[in-house]
């Protein structure tokens, strides 16, 4: 994945687009509305002076019976209101702010923290970025071909790798489909090269962001040697708010581990991803070409226990896919 530097300030500049659209469309409704039924706009000032002057007898400190007597004049001049637009074939919400999100109310913040929907388009900009969405267009669940997965049993297994792979694909989608309630802190896919492991993982992240879960998808060099490395290590605040997101989207994917130089830095913070992440019930999703024997030597038996007791371990076993597609389309060739 490659990344270019993320700009706050460009989606900032989108959410001031939006408000400007929707207020223009506000507008335009208004002056529509009050040409055709007068009615509404005699309405509007009236329910507008009864909220005002009960505001001013709030401040003023006057009976309280007299202020909540405004307030049900304007509560009734409203249904009016609301009486007319639909007698006249028009919503009664026809005439309210319009928002894209009305839980920040376009403006993208929520008592001063970044909205779900700012969090979204962060999220939405590093796809983007890494061409995402069009690898989710090949890799995803429909087009997922298991007839590469021999039906033979190796000597050292149990299950055939075709046999193996339905089982994992069935269990990929029992995964997505338990999401917000299963237990799990995540799934550890592990195997040889060329098996398809990043093709399910793309699968996985495609079906939950289209159930509109947050994902983040990074490989090991991009989370260690750019993002934490820069944040941590050099202290580049412009790596703020991804590493934020390492520890609060709801799925982060570490595709390919073991592919970035290893050392203690790493392990110190592999360790503290997966310990923070099921701490906080965000699920993790790592794969590798390691051995299980492997994984353990390289990152600890401190690191490695916690993912076997708390992950979902899939293991893809078989014949190289891609040498498989190469020798077909050298065959198809000739």
């Amino acid at each position: 994945m490659t990344y270019k530097k993320l700009s706050i300030t460009d989606i900032q500049r989108d959410y001031d687009k939006t408000r400007q659209r929707n207020t223009r469309t506000e507008n335009d409704r208004q002056a529509e509305i009050y040409s055709k039924l007068p009615r509404i706009k005699e309405l509007d000032e009236e329910i507008k002076l009864s909220y005002l002057n009960a505001a001013r007898m709030g401040i003023m400190n006057k009976d309280a019976e007299d202020i909540e007597q405004l307030k049900a004049k304007a509560k009734e001049l409203s249904r009016e209101k609301a009486s007319l637009l639909t007698s006249a074939g028009y919503p009664d919400d026809y005439l309210s702010p319009i928002y894209d999100c009305p839980i920040c109310q376009d403006t993208g913040f929520v008592n001063q923290q970044k909205c779900s929907c700012f969090r979204a388009k962060i999220i939405d900009a590093l796809y983007l970025q890494s061409n995402m969405q069009n690898v989710f267009k090949k890799e995803n669940f429909d087009t997922f071909n298991t007839s590469y997965y021999s039906k033979e049993v190796p000597n050292n297994k149990e299950y055939s790798p075709y046999d193996n792979i339905i089982s994992v694909l069935e269990r990929a989608h029992n995964f997505v489909d338990a999401f917000d309630s299963s237990k799990t802190a995540g799934i550890l896919i592990y195997g040889e090269t060329g098996l398809g492991k990043t093709f399910l993982t793309n699968c996985i992240a495609k079906e939950l962001l289209d159930r509109e879960h947050s994902v983040f998808y990074l490989s090991t060099n991009e989370l260690f040697d750019r993002i934490l490395s820069n944040y941590i290590m050099n202290n580049n605040t412009d790596y703020e708010d991804l590493y934020r997101y390492l520890y609060s989207c709801e799925l982060l994917i570490i595709d390919d581990l073991g592919t970035e130089l290893t050392n203690n830095f790493v392990r110190s913070e592999l360790f503290e991803i997966i310990n923070k992440r099921e701490i906080s019930e965000r699920k993790t999703l790592i794969s590798t070409n390691l051995s299980m024997k492997d994984l353990r030597d390289r990152y600890s038996e401190r690191i490695m226990s916690r993912i076997i007791d708390n992950y979902t371990v899939f293991n893809i076993y078989g014949d190289n896919i891609r040498y498989q597609k190469r020798k077909n389309a050298i065959n198809q060739a000739n």
